[in-house]
């Protein structure tokens, strides 16, 4: 076993997962900080409670900790704390995470050791960039890389160096790519894990800036893969976000929500707040771009109550993005304007500068439809300039279509509506990958008409309505026609049908899940007191799993009980009024103490369900639940349950407030 010092950043998962079966109460300090350091991402709650508990052993065991070398000794003390540190900022508790940080800086300086101080400095760089301080982020992260090269620890250069160019691209896209593109591996071919989810992740970025969407796919493929094997839960969760904006970008609405999915259910599983704005976020634009603007405004402005305190938080600042252009598909062109001068405050405060195309686009759209023109025209222009500059070439392609339709609303001749139109299609085939918009099509068909062409304007007609039938799945076409030159043809196309049904189904049923869980939740937001809150969730929890809401329980200002707060009506046997919260016996204080669900058959055949409340608090509420003899209970049911008991603690916390 490794001394405490020379942990890897994110030792594979399986050998974590195989370490911590292993673990006892007689296991060695080392073993079972190895195990807390490993898990800090892959079970938080565990690797809290090893944390907090060695190192309360580690105070009180003077006559063992006077044998250990005080270096050792101090490293180990370190890696606690930024166990711990770790933990809250993935909760987004960034005001708890600094004074651990503090502390562990003290620790770490008394016996410098570069390798764990780098580690410390990342954490700096996480806090800020959750609350979108942008340049206080760069120095944190350039000073990881700089403890690295101090410490020659090769795996840690190549990782905080990936980390730092890809935060770098957000701020100069063509400077970073210029600074680090050749100074990084070009091939993921004999990295570790972690350093190929770090460098795949770079590479996708850089890729998807350039508007080159199907390479940062396949970069993003591998970044997944390897981040899930390191133990890059956070990362995996942004990865598989990104994936799914990818793929909405090129128009593939199928792969892209089910990415999305795929995302958000992990970022459920582990309850961070950050991770599941992320996934909320990027959903809320998939579902705009295919019609579904309510839910898409329902989950948009979810993100954006879940980050409500870190307004410059780039998931925030991409929420506010989507919500205006979903106000602009529903003709709300004030209140989209302001959402975009918003945005456009924000990006200048954080020196987000991949957030400028945006607020550009999103202001000419709003003026336009306003009939403030000339500033439209003013506002495209500029943002034109500037995104071919930096190879911005999607935003382009949009950018040339509203000043097509501006020219058009201007009264402008309809050559010169003609020719922004004919630079936008230019553009858009030079995409790899890109679906051309129909709505591109029309117009450029529309302006050929006023011009004069009219075999021009009817092919164009054509190649619209041909777009409009398209199927969403670019990938789906390719596998046609694969299919289409294949022997066993028929076979093939009723496989692939049937699959393309199946998963359509799926996606439609999880689309019901989410519109009903957004109803529901805006529902427990509404009701003004803990007993009407508990009555609103007990119907939810009844009419969509078949559960019967019993009771709920929260911790006392002390923290050291949990206290019966709402029940149902009738007393039930082994629900008391205070459950300790070290009881190692009851379900109910297990539940919170490791933040999963507990389950209890009963005699009647019936099973009871402990579930956490787990919201923004370290020790969460529990409700308690029966679920009824042959109930269906599985992933889905459970995922619906943790999403709204999220809701519910939530609710409960800001009608206690």
């Amino acid at each position: 076993m490794a001394i405490a010092n020379e942990f890897t950043l994110f030792p594979l998962e399986r050998e974590v997962l195989a370490a911590n079966e292993l673990l006892n109460e007689r296991s060695d300090w080392n073993s079972r900080l190895y195990v807390a350091w490993g898990l800090r991402q892959l079970n938080s709650p565990r690797a809290l409670a090893l944390a907090t508990g060695l190192q309360a052993e580690l105070e009180q065991e003077a006559e063992q900790v006077a044998f250990v070398d005080p270096a050792v000794l101090s490293h180990m003390r370190g890696r606690l704390l930024l166990i711990q540190a770790e933990v809250a900022i993935l909760m987004m508790r960034l005001d708890e995470a600094e004074p651990l940080l503090v502390t562990a800086s003290a620790e770490l300086d008394a016996y410098p050791n570069p390798s764990a101080q780098a580690d410390l400095q990342s954490l700096r760089a996480s806090i800020h960039v959750d609350r979108g301080e942008v340049d206080a982020h760069r120095e944190a992260m350039q000073s990881a890389v700089d403890l690295s090269d101090q410490a020659l620890d090769s795996e840690r250069q190549l990782y905080y160096r990936a980390s730092l160019a890809r935060s770098d691209l957000f701020r100069d896209f063509e400077l970073a790519r210029v600074t680090w593109s050749e100074q990084l591996p070009h091939s993921v071919e004999g990295l570790t894990a972690q350093c190929s989810a770090a460098l795949a992740d770079y590479r996708a970025l850089e890729h998807g800036l350039a508007s080159d969407f199907l390479e940062a796919a396949r970069w993003l493929n591998v970044a997944y893969d390897a981040s899930l094997e390191s133990g890059q839960v956070r990362r995996a969760i942004a990865v598989a976000s990104n994936q799914g904006y990818t793929y909405t970008q090129i128009a593939d609405f199928e792969t892209a929500l089910a990415w999305l999915k795929k995302g958000l259910a992990l970022a459920r599983k582990v309850r961070w707040p950050g991770s599941i704005g992320m996934c909320l976020a990027h959903t809320g634009d998939a579902l705009r771009r295919v019609g579904q603007t309510g839910s898409a405004r329902e989950l948009l402005r979810e993100c954006l109550q879940t980050l409500s305190q870190h307004p410059n938080n780039h998931t925030s600042m991409l929420a506010l993005n989507y919500l205006g252009q979903t106000e602009l598909d529903e003709e709300n062109f004030e209140v989209a304007l302001k959402h975009f001068e918003v945005l456009g405050e924000r990006e200048t405060q954080a020196h987000a500068s991949d957030m400028r195309n945006n607020v550009v686009l999103g202001r000419a759209r709003a003026l336009m439809h306003l009939n403030r023109l000339d500033e439209a025209r003013e506002v495209a222009l500029e943002a034109a300039k500037a995104a071919a500059a930096q190879q911005q070439k999607s935003s382009l392609v949009e950018l040339r279509q509203v000043l097509a339709e501006i020219e058009k609303r201007s009264g402008g001749a309809p050559e010169l509506v003609l020719n922004w139109l004919t630079l936008a299609l230019e553009q858009a085939q030079a995409l790899e990958g890109f679906q051309t918009p129909p709505s591109l099509l029309d117009a450029a068909a529309e302006a050929l008409d006023q011009a004069g062409r009219p075999q021009e304007a009817y092919a164009m007609a054509r190649r619209a309505a041909t777009a409009r039938q398209a199927s969403w799945n670019i990938a789906a076409k390719h596998a046609r026609q694969q299919i289409e030159i294949a022997r066993n043809e028929r076979q093939h196309a009723r496989a692939l049908a049937h699959a393309k049904e199946t998963r359509m189904n799926k996606l439609q049923a999880a689309h019901e899940d989410l519109q009903q869980l957004v109803i529901l939740s805006r529902e427990l937001w509404r009701q003004p007191s803990p007993g009407m809150i508990f009555s609103a969730l007990g119907r939810a929890l009844r009419s969509l799993l078949g559960l019967e809401l019993l009771a709920s329980y929260r911790p006392d200002n002390a923290g050291r009980a949990l206290q019966l707060g709402e029940s149902s009506k009738g007393e039930h046997e082994g629900l008391p009024l205070s459950i300790a919260l070290n009881d190692a016996q009851h379900p109910c204080a297990a539940c919170s103490r490791d933040w999963t669900e507990r389950q209890q058959q009963l005699a009647s055949g019936a099973t009871r369900i402990f579930a956490p409340m787990v919201g923004d608090d370290a020790t969460p509420g529990v409700l308690v639940l029966d679920l009824e003899r042959g109930q269906p209970w599985g992933a889905r049911e459970q995922g619906l349950l943790r999403h709204l008991s999220t809701d519910a603690a939530l609710a409960f916390k800001r009608a206690l407030a």
